[in-house]
């Protein structure tokens, strides 16, 4: 993917994450400038945005933006990311979790039709029943919720 985000004869837009420092937006400004000394560049770190402005007469604009790309691309190193936790489930857990689905499917199923035919007693007990195995199934995956 470009870091040139607009492009107009005289004017270019440089934008990545990697940007946001005031160090790289510098040494991206002082390499741009050694293309051609009459550029006018701002730079907003905030953004992690660089605005080049050049004269087209004198600087190809497809010129232009391909060195301004070079220039970032050699510039800018991968953001680093966090590495993925991976959780690890046990034989156990996973057994376990597939039963508290099931019996969670037929527990909704059931408290659903005693709730249509009126049995409000088998009703309330089905649906305590679903959530004891909703609970279970968030116990094996609690993991996965808190991160």
């Amino acid at each position: 993917m470009s870091p040139v985000v607009s492009s107009i004869p005289g004017r270019l837009r440089v934008r990545a994450p990697n940007l946001r420092t005031p160090e790289t937006l510098a040494r991206l400004a002082a390499t741009l400038l050694a293309l051609d000394a009459s550029c006018h560049i701002e730079t907003n770190p905030r953004c992690g945005s660089l605005l080049l402005r050049y004269d087209a007469t004198r600087l190809d604009p497809q010129d232009a933006k391909s060195a301004v790309e070079a220039a970032t691309l050699a510039l800018l190193e991968p953001p680093i990311r966090p590495p993925k936790l991976r959780h690890h489930y046990t034989r156990t857990s996973l057994k376990l979790n597939r039963y508290a689905k099931y019996g969670m499917l037929a527990s909704l199923g059931a408290s659903l039709i005693y709730a249509a035919t009126g049995a409000t007693r088998a009703h309330a007990l089905t649906g305590a029943v679903f959530v004891a195995l909703m609970g279970t199934h968030m116990l094996v995956h609690r993991h996965r919720l808190t991160a």
